[in-house]
């Protein structure tokens, strides 16, 4: 079966990734999540069964796909630091498409959720142009650089990150909703650490602030 950089099968986080996004606006699926995060014994009660068997995660008869039971204890906390995610952007709502992607991408990397972060910014990146299209992306590379660095990919994550500040240092401005300078800053060390592989592997990332 082929397994994703997180360590999980491709279904299983794919699965979990859109419940975690889907949640930052929809309470059933928090409900969902706040299953997950318990992992109970018995099969998940009916009104959150209907979310978990959309995306794969539970049986007909509401207990855990058998496949996902060996990454249990990694997936009650995925569910959680997404619950967390989902309570932060509760009061970040905002009417603009891309501030509103910005919003819960925010929300997401603040809980290391960096494959969810690149989901939501990606959608936003197909749909625009110019310099905001080539700040979503810089924030992107930036994001799976983290993800590729915690996860045992020193290559990926150090072209990823360069790329990503490079490509995000011209127009920062484009995003004014996220504070883009605190990120270079931030990052700066990183990137530094990156190539000359001194990065530490359990290094707390960067987190990242939203302007309102």
């Amino acid at each position: 079966m082929t397994t994703a950089p997180t360590g999980f099968p491709l279904p299983l986080r794919n699965a979990l990734a859109a419940l975690a996004i889907e949640a930052l606006d929809d309470p059933a699926a928090r409900a969902a999540l706040g299953w997950l995060a318990a992992t109970p014994a018995e099969s998940a009660p009916p009104p959150v069964r209907a979310d978990l068997a959309a995306h794969h995660l539970v049986e007909a008869d509401g207990t855990l796909v058998d496949v996902h039971r060996p990454h249990e204890a990694r997936v009650r906390a995925h569910a959680e630091r997404a619950l967390r995610a989902a309570d932060a952007y509760r009061a970040a709502r905002d009417d603009d498409a891309v501030a509103a992607a910005v919003a819960r991408a925010v929300a997401l990397w603040n809980e290391r959720l960096f494959f969810e972060v690149h989901e939501v910014l990606e959608a936003e990146w197909k749909r625009t142009s110019g310099e905001v299209r080539q700040a979503l992306q810089g924030v992107i590379q930036i994001a799976v650089a983290l993800h590729h660095h915690a996860h045992g990919n020193p290559r990926g994550a150090k072209t990823l990150m360069h790329e990503g500040r490079g490509r995000l240092a011209p127009c920062a401005g484009a995003l004014p909703t996220l504070d883009a300078a605190a990120l270079l800053a931030a990052t700066a060390p990183w990137e530094t650490a990156l190539i000359a592989g001194t990065a530490e592997r359990d290094a707390p990332p960067p987190t990242i602030t939203r302007r309102t």
